[in-house]
């Protein structure tokens, strides 16, 4: 039985710890690619939703479906705790590189620490934790497996709900109004699958605010101490766990500005659309 969302969370960290193999990594058995139906129809979403329904009877683990965010709802049988599981992945590139560098998409839907779910006729909002998972490149296996609160990159709750009606269609296009263009934000935030960022790159680490470590006694396995300052000089501190931690009695190295690279981006001058060009 669970009492709160973070609880559930380091149950299903543990467990994929304990599926590491001599090798490091955690093997997986994915859908052939020939049985895949669409793009939206993520074979890794599929088995993580498996894995957890075979692991966890006592708790309840519903898919979304397509294009639908978060990708998995948990809810606790007995106590109804409900937390959404959102699941990213990224192949290994043959010299074992992430494939996306500092940033990933998050598509239209903006990360966040909480999420929105229809319960019935009402909506409710639930806590929400990210899997971070970096396959093989053969995707045979999890090289890095980070299960993060999703907080840790957008806390602002009011940001989120405002970018679930940002997206419009604008109708009567054209000079005969036929045409229609859609107005969809696409959102791209950190990736933590960045193969620069040592602290994560091909471990297995749960990573959750170090007050809720505390709470959960785990801060013995905390191999890293995350500060995480907002554009309002606000703190706030995260802790990376790790369950393999050599030494428990050794203090976690702190890390400031984990996404610096990321804020130092600038816009780049927009030009027009490629056109073909003829040679005089």
């Amino acid at each position: 039985m669970y009492h709160n969302e973070h609880q559930v969370m380091k149950a299903i960290y543990d467990n994929f710890y304990g599926q590491i193999n001599d090798n490091g990594v955690i093997p997986i058995d994915l859908r052939a690619p020939s049985l895949v139906g669409t793009v939206q129809d993520d074979p890794f979403d599929c088995l993580i939703e498996q894995k957890l329904q075979q692991a966890f009877p006592e708790l309840e683990v519903v898919r979304s479906g397509k294009l639908t965010t978060p990708d998995i709802i948990i809810r606790d049988k007995r106590t109804g705790i409900i937390v959404g599981l959102e699941v990213k992945k990224l192949i290994q590139k043959p010299n074992g590189t992430d494939s996306r560098g500092l940033t990933m998409d998050y598509n239209s839907c903006l990360p966040c620490g909480t999420a929105l779910i229809k319960m019935g006729n009402a909506m409710a909002d639930i806590p929400c934790y990210y899997m971070y998972a970096l396959l093989s490149n053969d995707s045979s296996s999890i090289v890095t497996f980070i299960l993060m609160h999703g907080d840790f990159i957008n806390y602002d709750f009011n940001l989120y709900k405002k970018a679930k009606v940002a997206n419009q269609t604008e109708y009567n296009h054209g000079p005969y109004g036929e045409g229609s263009v859609r107005h969809r934000a696409m959102y791209t935030y950190p990736n933590p699958l960045n193969y620069k960022l040592k602290c994560f790159y091909t471990r297995k680490v749960f990573v959750a605010k170090k007050f809720d470590c505390e709470n959960l006694q785990i801060s013995h396995l905390a191999t890293e101490e995350v500060s995480r300052y907002d554009i309002y000089e606000n703190n706030f501190l995260y802790n990376i766990i790790d369950n393999g931690k050599p030494d428990q009695s050794v203090e976690p190295v702190l890390i400031e500005d984990i996404f610096a690279d990321c804020k130092a981006r600038v816009a780049k001058i927009r030009t027009s659309v490629s056109m073909p060009v003829l040679i005089k």
